[in-house]
């Protein structure tokens, strides 16, 4: 049997494409004389390395390294500024903490030089503004100028006369006041002449059931300040009777102007609380 073994094993040996492994003696296809992988060399259901159905995971991409963007210039003035600011702040915490005459004259010095600064920037702001008038905000609302100012004002008091006389046709004003009060004598000539100057009918309702030279007959108070909250007197409030809706204009004493312009401004946001 043994020898049997042995012709076999020779007879394979000399046939040509054959060679052994000398890993595991299983006969593969080669070249005669010419060492092998083993692994190549080796059967298909023998390389076990490959997985099942010969499956390999795709070896993993390279990931680039990630480069940095590389750093943005920075405007001079803005490293300048920034500095500027911290030597300020420095000088200030150390005159805090150390209020000599050494540390608080260095930094009332670099102070100065802050505020120099801010004055030309300022200047030149200016200079440029009065070239450019969309930029001027005294164009576009309240002037700064003296005798702007007394033109603006009249033209304003106008529209607002003008609104408040449309008004008085569907509303009046509610005057809550008490006959020993001294802010209410003082008011009541006020809310009387604006009564006759834009005909806006005044309602005046006394707390102590005593009127005023300018009210002689007024209103006994029913409740309606407590439900109103008028704790303080004089209180006025712009009333509409058809709706029966209401809502406070002042207390205290007002200016003839300043009632003027309270009830325009109501005119143009009509919002009133019910009664």
């Amino acid at each position: 049997m043994r020898i049997l073994l042995a012709i076999a094993v020779l007879s394979i040996a000399v046939l040509p494409g054959i060679t052994l492994s000398a890993e595991d003696g299983i006969a593969s296809p080669g070249v005669i004389g010419t060492e092998m992988d083993p692994e190549t060399s080796a059967t298909y259901w023998l390389r076990n390395r490959e997985g099942w159905f010969w499956y390999r995971d795709p070896p993993a991409a390279a990931t680039p390294p990630k480069r940095s963007p590389p750093p943005q210039s920075r405007p001079p003035e803005l490293t300048a500024f920034e500095a500027m600011q911290k030597k300020l702040e420095d000088l200030k915490r150390v005159a805090v903490m150390n209020p000599t005459d050494a540390n608080l004259l260095a930094y009332m010095r670099y102070q100065r030089l802050v505020m120099d600064k801010s004055e030309v920037f300022s200047e030149r702001w200016q200079r440029l503004v009065w070239t450019i008038p969309e930029l001027d905000y005294s164009l576009s609302g309240r002037p700064t100028n003296a005798m702007a100012i007394g033109a603006f004002d009249e033209q304003q008091q106008a529209r607002q006369a003008q609104v408040v006389r449309s008004l008085a046709s569907t509303h009046g004003l509610l005057f809550i006041f008490r006959s020993d009060c001294p802010y209410c004598h003082r008011f009541a000539p006020i809310l009387k002449r604006f009564e006759q100057e834009f005909g806006m009918t005044v309602f005046p309702v006394s707390l102590d059931g005593r009127g005023l030279p300018e009210y002689p007959n007024p209103q006994l108070d029913n409740g309606i300040a407590t439900r109103l909250n008028a704790s303080v007197v004089p209180a006025l409030y712009l009333t509409a009777p058809s709706k029966r809706q209401i809502r406070p204009v002042g207390f205290g004493v007002m200016a003839m102007t300043e009632l003027l312009e309270r009830i325009a401004a109501f005119a143009q946001d009509p919002r009133e609380s019910p009664l």
